[in-house]
């Protein structure tokens, strides 16, 4: 596994869009259902190494890009704050929320509402988490969707929710310590509706996911479904298989069967109606 990291590592940190194929990356896109193989290398998409990201944010609470050191133990390291602040990630340490119907956060001791189309960008240092962990929070995997969060079908009880990008750069680390402190029954993931996304949102271990609500409805002919993204995630779907149950083993069957890989920004621009399941897992 350590090798695994240093190779996502290296991948994020540099930049590079492919890699030169070797069994460890055989493995790696072979867990994720990422990469296309062309000739000796493996390309990548930026939604690909999205994907590889949350991955190791995921199983390791780590963020690939910026908490691990070359060559260095994996371990979150008890450094200042700014240590890694440069010069393109000015705003990289904001945490970015905003607010879906009467939920509102406290940022400098003034309880904040975010109009339509609008979020709102706080230092860590300023967000009042004693006071989120009264509302319920909806954690976004894919921060392009966040200027359309009034999109979000959320379900009937979730209508009044803090809506809050995981990260991408160093604000990852402060939602990472937010999510560890937010009361489950007030906590729900937002990923992306194929064998992938439910994996890493089962692996959280806590709070719900949110899902489409007819999600029986959806199959291989969806229009906005992508099959093909599906076929590159069959070790995802064998470990989300392995470890959920319930409705969410059922909808991990159907997306099987369908082929079905339903991407975040799809949900959110078509109004799909979202439904929370608890996550458990065996």
């Amino acid at each position: 596994m350590p090798a695994e990291i240093a190779a996502i590592e290296r991948l994020l940190k540099t930049g590079k869009s492919k890699v030169q194929r070797n069994q460890i990356w055989e493995q790696i896109c072979a867990e994720n259902g990422v990469g296309q193989v062309i000739g000796r290398e493996i390309h990548f998409t930026p939604a690909d190494k999205r994907r590889l990201r949350e991955y190791v944010v995921a199983e390791h609470g780590l963020d690939p890009q910026f908490d691990v050191r070359a060559g260095g133990p994996m371990a979150m390291a008890s450094k200042d704050s700014n240590e890694k602040l440069s010069s393109d990630s000015v705003f990289g340490h904001l945490i970015v929320l905003a607010t879906a119907g009467t939920a509102k956060v406290r940022a400098s001791g003034e309880d904040v509402a975010t109009p339509e189309g609008s979020v709102l960008s706080v230092l860590p240092e300023c967000l009042d988490t004693d006071h989120l962990q009264s509302q319920k929070l909806v954690i976004i995997e894919n921060g392009g969707v966040m200027p359309y969060w009034a999109n979000l079908q959320l379900p009937a009880s979730w209508k009044d929710s803090v809506i809050l990008y995981r990260g991408h750069r160093e604000n990852a680390r402060s939602v990472a310590e937010i999510a560890r402190n937010q009361p489950a029954e007030k906590l729900a993931w937002f990923y992306d509706f194929d064998p992938a996304g439910q994996a890493l949102a089962l692996d959280k271990d806590r709070g719900s996911t949110l899902v489409p609500e007819k999600w029986r409805e959806l199959g291989r002919h969806t229009p906005f479904n992508q099959p093909k993204t599906h076929r590159n995630q069959s070790a995802a779907l064998k470990r989300l298989k392995s470890r959920a149950t319930g409705e969410l083993l059922a909808i991990a069957e159907h997306m099987a069967n369908e082929e079905l890989a339903v991407m975040q920004e799809h949900m959110v621009l078509r109004h799909v109606p979202l439904a929370a399941l608890a996550l458990t897992a065996v």
